[in-house]
């Protein structure tokens, strides 16, 4: 059973397989859509997120999502969905974690369009930032995610990394990092809050330093002085962090 619903600006189409979305279910995608799509426009001064075209495919049925291209692998690391980079689709499987599947998932399909291979703490600490944000009563709105910050001063006090040698891991090798995925996402997490929380501009100032050429290192250098001025400020505002 496929159903095809394109949102009024012609720019998302929702395919349906064996799952009902309601009219409610339809106007939260396309909320959410217009939402990030207003936040990449504003971070790489552009208007081409609001044409841009992506195919949503959303599941009913666990053993129908298992069958798309990483489905498999998705569901392996207890993901609801994902972005299949070389066709710009996005696959997710109707839970209750619908709506912030499709938070991070629709993140990594503006970050790509707007910036060739970006590195991979950036794609997945946004995507993670935006899967966080609440979407209630036709409102978007944000609280911090208290698990993943004190896990990162958990690491900070056992000094179990270090955040100018974790930006160098690419998209080639971060895979092979020592550490978890699940603590790679916080990190990378944890990173995009920091930079939030310190001053919104640095979001958009660490993309055109990456657009232009620059490393993350290299961008982090020039905002706080020095490799080491971003540890400092980063191993600061978390322990500073008191979510009681």
């Amino acid at each position: 059973m496929f159903n095809v619903e394109t949102t009024s600006a012609q720019t998302f189409k929702i395919i349906k397989i064996h799952c009902q979305l309601s009219r409610e279910d339809t106007a939260t995608i396309y909320k959410i859509a217009r939402y990030e799509a207003s936040f990449y426009n504003a971070v790489f001064d552009t208007q081409k997120n609001d044409s841009v075209a992506i195919n949503i495919h959303v599941f009913g049925r666990k053993a129908d999502f298992k069958q798309t291209p990483d489905g498999e692998n998705s569901l392996h690391f207890f993901a609801d969905g994902y972005y299949l980079e070389r066709t710009g689709e996005i696959f997710v499987l109707k839970t209750e974690h619908v709506n912030s599947a499709l938070l991070h998932e629709i993140s990594h399909a503006f970050l790509h369009l707007n910036l060739k291979n970006p590195p991979q703490w950036f794609d997945e600490g946004l995507a993670t930032y935006f899967g966080s944000l609440i979407v209630d009563n036709n409102q978007i709105f944000y609280t911090p995610v208290v698990g993943r910050i004190e896990r990162v001063k958990e690491m900070i006090v056992g000094k179990q990394f270090i955040p100018d040698d974790f930006l160098r891991y690419n998209n080639q090798n971060w895979s092979l990092n020592h550490q978890s995925i699940t603590d790679k996402y916080t990190i990378a997490y944890s990173i995009i809050y920091f930079m939030v929380k310190t001053n919104l501009n640095l979001i958009k100032h660490m993309a055109d330093g990456l657009k232009n050429g620059q490393t993350a290192n290299q961008v982090f250098a020039e905002i706080f002085g020095s490799a080491q001025g971003f540890n400092n400020r980063y191993t600061n505002f978390y322990q500073q962090q008191n979510l009681d």
